[in-house]
Order: C-alpha cells, then structure tokens, then sequence
C-alpha cells in the first residue's frame, strides 16, 4: 500500500469532526478512564474503524453556554474600559465606540458561529485550522489562544489582586498591614496566587460544582451590571453628552476608542472551546456565539451611555469609572456595591479562562501533539491537565506582571480570530480546478498586503508618501479579494462533508446536513474581518509584535522537536487519512 510521506501540513479529516458524536461520548453512568468509542469511515467502499478514548461528556445545554460566553466576556470591559475610554479618547461618544468594537467582533464571531455549527468537537480555532490548513498551523493556533485562555487569566488574576488591595485601602480603609502581607514587592501578588489556586481547587472539585458556580456568578455579574447601568440612567444629566464628540478628541479619538473597547470582547470564542461538551452542538454553539455577542455589545453601549452621563467626561476615573462616578453624586453605598461586585464576579473570567484552557490542551494532546496526560479524564473532566494548567497559571499571576505582556497577548489573539475567519473561506471556496492552491496563495497575500497597509495606515499616514503607500496596498489588498470571488468557485465539497459526517453509523434523520447558521457575502464577509484584525494589531506596540514572532519561532521549535514524532496524524492515522483525498488529505508542499 502507497503510504503519503510525513507532513506538518496534514490535515484532519472532516469526517472525523462528527457531529453525531453526543451518541458516542460519555454519559454521565460510565467510566471515564476506559470508555472508547468507535467510527466507521465509508469511502469509495472501504470501511476503517478507528478508536478514541478520553472523551468529554455531553452535558452543556444553551444557557450554559450562555453563562460561559458572558461570563468570560464581560469583566474589565465594563468596570475598566469604560472609564479609560471615555476619559482618553472619546468622551460621551464611547457608547459609539463600543457599538463600532461590536460590528468588528461581530465579523469574527459570525464567522465562529458557522464553523462551530460544522465542527464541534472542541478547541475552537485549533479545530478549523487543523481541517483546513494542516497540523502545523493549526498547532501555532493552539498557542495563539493559550495567550487568551491561560496567559490572559493570569493576567485577569493579577488586576484582581491589585483591586482587592485597592478596594481594602480605599473602600475599607483598612490598616498598614493590608500593603505589608498583600503587597510584599519584588512583583509578587497573593491574592493573585490565591485566586488562580481556588480556581484550579474548583475544577478538580467536578463539573457539577464548577457549572453550578459559573452560572451563578455569570448571571451575578450580569445583575450588577444592569444594577449599574440603571442606576447610572437614572442618575443621568443630558448635559454632560454635550458635546457628543469632543473636538479634541473627533473622530479619530472614537475609532482610537474602538481599538481598545475591541479587546472588551474577548472571550465569546470560548463557547466554541468546549463545543465537544455541549448538548445539540451543532444548533445551541452558533446560537451561544451570536447570543453572546448582542448580550455584551448591548450591555457595554448601555454602560458607556450610562456612565459619561453621570459626570462630565473629564471627571470621570480611568481605573474606577462607575465607583467613583456614583461616588461624586453622593451615592456612596451604590459605590460600595459596584467596588464590591466587582472583586465577587471578575474572579469568574479567571475560572472559565483556566476551564477553557483545559479543554484545549484537551484536543491538542488527543491529536498526540501533547503528552498524553492531557486528555486523561477523570469524573467528567481532565484532572491532570487541569492540575497542571492551574499551577502553571498560578505561577505565572503571582510573579509575572503583565505591563509589558499585554500587546502581546492581543496580538496572539487577533491572529487567531483571523485563522477562523481564514478557515471558514477554505470550506465554503476551493481553488480552480486547473490551479491547485490558488485560493492558498491569494488569501496568504491578502493577508500580507492588509498587515502591511494597516502597519502603514497607523505609522505613516500622516506623510505623503506614507499615504501613497497606504493606497497602494489597500488597492493590492482589495484585488487579491476580488481574484478569490473571481476565479474560486464555492466548495463541491463543503456541505458533501456535512452529510458525509452524518450518514455515518449513528445517523439522525431529522438532523438537517446544513449548518445552522451560515456567514454571508463569502469571501467579503471574512475578509474585512482578518483585515480589521490586523488593524488592530496595527494599533499596538512594536514590542508585542515582535514578541509574538519570538513566541511562533518557539512554537514552531516545539512541534518539530516533540508534535511532530508524536502526532497521530503523522503516525498511526496517517493510512486511514489517505483513504480520504476527496474531503481533507494530506498535503505536501
């Protein structure tokens, strides 16, 4: 038998991603530790059987996912951003700022809504890029969103600790022993190290606890907020949106604004993350995304409204915006509730973080691309990567301060929205049939081209030449978008896939092949997505981008130094991923 050479850029097979396989996983009555399940593969006649273990249980239902999506997005967006924003950069226009960050996140949330409704097996990015670019990228992917899983919850553990500090010296006023055992110095925290710990102690407790806790704290939170909001409504003086738009903040201060209220959003991708535990994922994920999205995008505008119409804009405080506002009108118990909410609920993000992270080590080591500790379950949950990515985290909030991290761990993140919008181009469009990888080669120079007219449009614009410059490239960038709508036809393949997948052993004859919701204007749609991402990146320090490459240079080192040797993709699934050429076969460059 003809058996394909190795290759970083083999891809996982669609049919593998089976969207029946809530009938396979574990119920709630069998072993964890030796449970197996089994898929037959028919193509052109041949039936392989393959073996999976370790698989995660079926057990979120919408609201959970809900819960999830919200309560790891809504955090320092609205008790920290808010205020910075409107101080710094837009004044009473914030809300507009907010409402633009959310047309941005929306374009990279629909195109997450699609592809979790076609691939729910988990790991969100890492999944799409795996079947549509290869093991490489799709392990890159992987350590793009360990920046926002783990890296950023340690991050969110951190400001947490500094707020406690704060809300006990300040709320309190509480003793010189406050600085002495909970600020210690040599850039030590904890009570961020206190937290990650009782986050970490609340996974391995089981997924009962950890559910029942989230949704409490989820919808907690959200009562806060709206309790904020209303109250700050209430409280309004139309005077103070006067004038709207600051003129010396103008337009470019509430686009400014944008930038920094986009990374408010973050955290929605997080239901796809755990899509593998999820009950009907193929409906309840893509309403989970989008629910999410319009629940915070119209929380966060609310919010913003809310506050610049308290106090005048220049009155309001970067770092406690809503506390303090309440604070000048002579609402001091209000005050008290809003700085006291916010140390009870933004633990919450930390736990969802850590939970996500888990289950993305989860995937990456079921693909053999980590030790294999990481996809051993107990009790419903991988105990041991949890215990490892909770002491890893632990270490990380309680000695690293994060003041220089934080453009690097946005950039991470942006590359990986701009993989998913990128995946989702590579299942619904194919290259000509006489020009194979012709899609690749465009959609890798419009990538390009949009980095490098954004770079130029924040760096240069204000030279003549820079803006010629800018022009030329955005015209480059528009033409390679019009070459992929031109000459790539839409997939013979992408809903094939979809009804491949279900008309295998376990088959639904009321489940429609169709995804359950579908992104429109392809290839527009995601395009102005990777292009607003790398605006985006555009917007921050050199530094981060640059530490961003060093991190993808050790990413890379890593895959070839263990991924590769150990992938099951390059090893024993590599003949059963030849018998499947016509959906995703190994591809060598």
């Amino acid at each position: 038998m003809f058996i394909r050479q190795r290759s970083p850029w083999i891809k996982k097979p669609f049919s593998s991603y089976d969207p029946m396989s809530s009938l396979t996983s574990l119920d709630e009555s069998s072993s964890p530790e030796t449970n197996t399940s089994h898929m037959s593969i028919h193509h052109d006649g041949t039936t392989i059987t393959t073996t999976s273990g370790h698989k995660l249980h079926r057990h979120l239902n919408l609201l959970q996912l809900i819960s999830i999506g919200v309560g790891g997005t809504i955090g320092s967006g609205i008790m920290v951003l808010c205020g910075v924003i409107a101080r710094e950069y837009a004044g009473p226009a914030t809300c507009l700022s907010w409402a633009i960050a959310g047309v941005a996140a929306f374009l990279s949330g629909s195109c997450y809504a699609e592809l979790s409704g076609r691939i729910h097996n988990g790991a969100s990015a890492y999944s799409y890029a795996f079947a549509t670019m290869g093991e490489l990228p799709a392990f890159i992917t992987f350590g793009c969103l360990t920046l926002e899983y783990m890296i950023a919850g340690a991050a969110v553990a951190r400001s947490w600790g500094d707020k406690v500090v704060e809300w006990l010296q300040v709320q309190l006023q509480a003793g010189s022993w406050v600085e002495r055992f909970l600020q210690p110095g040599y850039n030590i925290s904890p009570c961020a190290c206190l937290l990650s710990m009782l986050c970490t102690l609340l996974l391995l407790s089981g997924l009962n606890t950890s559910k029942l806790i989230t949704d409490v704290l989820t919808w907690l939170k959200v009562t806060l907020v709206l309790f904020m909001t209303i109250a700050g409504l209430c409280l309004m003086d139309t005077s103070n949106l006067r004038p709207f738009i600051p003129p010396q903040y103008g337009i470019t201060g509430v686009i400014r604004g944008a930038t920094s209220s986009f990374f408010g959003y973050l955290g929605y991708d997080g239901v796809c993350c755990v899509a593998s535990e999820a009950i009907n994922p193929q409906t309840n994920v893509p309403k989970a995304v989008l629910i999410t999205l319009a629940l915070v995008t119209g929380l966060y505008i609310l919010a913003a409204l809310s506050l610049t119409g308290m106090v005048p804009y220049i009155n309001i405080s970067p770092s406690s915006g809503f506390p303090e506002a309440f604070h000048v009108r002579g609402f001091q118990w209000i005050s008290q509730i809003t700085a006291a909410g916010e140390i009870i609920t933004l633990p919450l993000v930390v736990l969802i973080c850590l939970m996500l992270q888990t289950r993305l080590q989860f995937a990456v080591s079921h693909d053999g691309l980590l030790p294999k500790m990481f996809h051993e379950v107990y009790d419903g949950s991988p105990f041991k990567g949890t215990l490892a990515a909770g002491i890893l985290m632990t270490f990380i909030s309680c000695l690293v301060p994060f003041t220089y991290l934080n453009d690097f761990i946005s950039a991470g993140i942006l590359v990986a929205f701009s993989v998913t919008n990128s995946s989702l181009l590579f299942i619904r469009l194919e290259s000509p049939k006489d020009r194979p990888l012709y899609l690749e080669k465009i959609l890798s120079s419009f990538h390009v081209l949009s980095f490098l007219c954004n770079l130029a449009l924040v760096h240069l614009f204000n030279s003549s030449i820079g803006r010629l410059i800018c022009i030329v490239l955005l015209i480059g960038a528009c033409a390679q978008g019009w070459l992929i709508r031109w000459h790539c036809p839409t997939s013979t393949l992408s809903f094939e896939r979809d009804i491949n997948s279900n008309t295998q052993d376990h088959v639904d004859s009321n489940n429609s092949s169709r995804p359950y919701f579908t992104v429109p204007l392809i290839p527009f749609f995601p395009l102005l997505g990777i292009f607003f991402n790398y605006f985006l990146v555009a917007q921050l320090e050199p530094i981060g981008i640059v530490l961003l490459f060093i991190y993808i240079a050790l990413l890379i080192l890593f895959y070839f130094l263990y991924g590769f040797l150990n992938s099951v993709a390059n090893n024993e699934g590599r003949r059963e991923y030849e018998f499947l050429k016509r959906g995703y076969s190994p591809v060598v460059t």
